[in-house]
């Protein structure tokens, strides 16, 4: 579980405000946090701050210094459908991802590590991965780099201990890479064990919840919707008027009308481009349909264009894989973001 969402839980147990050090604190006790972090407690103070200056936050700041508490809910109706809303939906992505081609979870995969901002992500040949499926870095700032292998097992059963083995044998040490295993399962006590075991590179685990939760989380394979959904003054009555408030009855959602989405005014062909094991490939879009031209030949699609250039890779979404400089922002962007405009 997510640090926001083992605080919620925590919070709404407690029903006042925590520091918190205690929310951290109980929340680790009752098994709601996995984390490999020293400063779990410092952690959860800094995403709890940092989400409160957010208006749709879940969380107020208490009176107290470095406390926090639930902001009031008008319909405990409202909030509820919402929490069964959000349960059946990971259930069902859950069960999504349990019913994947491996090759095609492996892609997921893939493109979820770009959403949390990974660079140079690929997936490794079907033959020889060595046990290494996607592999991406991650770039938080110019004195940090991190490097991560991935192996994405589209399991319905148990991960053991023998696949953390193998990826361990297949990191590349002199770059300093790190090992994740992802998995819409769950993984057995002995890779838990394994994983974590003394003197031995440490492996990372993810097993189906938190890949919902991550999924959820960057938009990856999700849409969210709002709704406007007006509810009842309670103090407007009582206070002002001293009516006493009759029960109500469940609202009726409507739909949040849209923004008209931001035209990107160009025109073609558009020069594009793609960075691929350290060099960048230049070609050119022909035409919104897809056509790419690239070393002297006509692709009908950029994913073929794309897998023209990433010969070594198993597959590739050329809408992701190429990206045109914005005319108005001067930054690059994936051509998949013309198809919308």
């Amino acid at each position: 579980m997510q640090f926001k969402d083992a605080a919620y839980a925590i919070l709404k147990k407690s029903g006042q405000p925590l520091h918190y050090k205690e929310i951290a604190a109980r929340a680790m006790e009752a098994g709601l946090l996995e984390t490999l972090g020293r400063t779990p407690e410092a952690t959860m103070g800094a995403m709890l701050y940092t989400d409160t200056i957010n208006p749709d936050s879940r969380f107020r700041r208490g009176d107290e210094r470095g406390t926090f508490v639930l902001k009031l809910i008008a319909s405990s109706t409202i909030q509820q459908q919402i929490e069964n809303i959000q349960v059946q939906i990971q259930k069902d992505l859950r069960k999504q991802l349990l019913n994947m081609a491996p090759q095609k979870f492996e892609e997921l995969i893939r493109l979820l590590l770009e959403q949390m901002g990974f660079e140079e992500t690929e997936t490794t040949p079907y033959s020889n991965d060595k046990g290494v499926d996607v592999r991406g870095v991650l770039r938080s700032n110019p004195l940090s780099i991190v490097k991560v292998a991935i192996q994405a097992k589209r399991w319905t059963n148990n991960v053991g201990a023998g696949v953390v083995r193998d990826l361990r044998g297949s990191l590349k040490v002199a770059d300093s890479e790190q090992g994740l295993i992802i998995t819409p399962s769950d993984f057995s006590s002995g890779a838990k064990e394994e994983a974590q075991a003394s003197g031995k590179t440490p492996i990372r685990l993810i097993n189906g919840n938190q890949l919902v939760d991550l999924l959820i989380q960057y938009n990856v394979g999700v849409k969210k919707e709002e709704y406007v959904v007006p509810t009842i003054d309670s103090e407007y009555w009582t206070e002002v008027l001293g009516v006493a408030l009759v029960e109500p009855e469940a609202p009726v959602k409507s739909p949040k009308k849209e923004k008209a989405p931001v035209q990107v005014q160009i025109a073609f062909p558009v020069n594009i481009q793609a960075s691929h094991r350290d060099h960048i490939y230049q070609a050119q879009l022909m035409n919104l349909k897809g056509v790419v031209r690239w070393n002297g030949q006509d692709f009908e699609t950029p994913s073929s264009a794309a897998k023209a250039v990433a010969e070594d890779w198993k597959s590739v979404n050329g809408w992701d894989f190429w990206h045109f400089q914005d005319p108005e922002t001067g930054k690059l962007e994936k051509i998949g973001k013309l198809r919308k405009s």
